[in-house]
């Protein structure tokens, strides 16, 4: 690994260790889409399963609760502060399940260790992207499957768009917004019978506070949080317009679509 890529890496960990008492809240876009995820895989009762950058458990629980007694899930995230939340989360709900920290560019487990694969909106973030797919592959038992999700459009793409056109930040490198990119990677990566599809749901908010607030539990917090009050002003008056064709009597509707990929290895 380079020094570029252990830069990013190490910012990744300090970013996602920042919001994780904040992560996914409002309307819970991650925990729909970890369900639709865990639904493409097809995890059956039994089976050992790796969830990789857990996060805050949006994959982690659903896939859980459909392993049942019998399975097994194992989770990881570079963000230390994420897997001691999540490990907290688990125990209140009474999961038998863990999170540990740990690179997934850099899988600790033995070869054909698991039915199946998992990484939720993560593997964006990978400075080695296609490595770690081979990675992933490398664990995967023969002709079990790998399901990944990424953003088509998020579900803060409103601010995204915003921040764009006023010069903010832009997305990061190897942020993977379409099926034939997202499809492409999994088979350099040796997955077959590469199936990618465009799920979106819209999600509900109060006010625009509540979206702001929603934003700012993802990657946008270092970026918003970084605005002065002027900026911060001009930029919400920017929002109210734009989300107004979502706009309902009680809130707004907005939508996010995400890409969801299944390989088998």
């Amino acid at each position: 690994m380079n020094d570029d890529q252990t830069a990013r890496k190490a910012k990744v960990r300090t970013q996602f260790n920042n919001i994780a008492a904040d992560y996914d809240a409002g309307p819970g876009c991650f925990a729909h889409f970890g369900r639709r995820l865990v639904a493409v895989a097809d995890i059956q009762p039994g089976q050992r399963v790796l969830d990789v950058a857990s996060g805050r458990g949006a994959v982690l629980f659903p896939a859980a609760e459909r392993l049942g007694s019998t399975g097994e899930v194992v989770g990881i995230d570079l963000a230390d502060e994420m897997a001691r939340a999540t490990n907290e989360e688990a125990a209140r709900r009474g999961f038998p399940v863990r999170v540990q920290v740990m690179d997934a560019e850099r899988l600790d487990f033995p070869a054909a260790a698991f039915d199946r694969v998992l990484c939720g909106f993560g593997v964006m973030f990978f400075p080695n992207q296609e490595g770690a797919l081979q990675g992933f592959r490398r664990v995967l038992k023969p002709g079990g499957r790998v399901a990944v999700s990424t953003w088509h459009l998020s579900q803060a793409r409103e601010i995204e768009m915003i921040l764009h056109e006023i010069g903010g930040p832009a997305k990061p490198p190897g942020w993977i917004t379409e099926p034939e990119e997202l499809k492409g990677l999994l088979t350099r990566a040796g997955f077959s019978n590469v199936r990618t599809d465009l799920d979106e749901h819209p999600f509900h908010y109060a006010d625009i506070d509540e979206y702001w607030q929603q934003a700012r539990g993802t990657g946008l917090r270092t970026a918003l949080d970084s605005l002065d009050a002027p900026q911060t002003e001009r930029i919400r008056s920017i929002l109210v317009e734009r989300v107004r064709p979502y706009q309902r009597a009680d809130g707004f509707y907005v939508p996010a679509t995400a890409l969801l990929a299944v390989g088998t290895s």
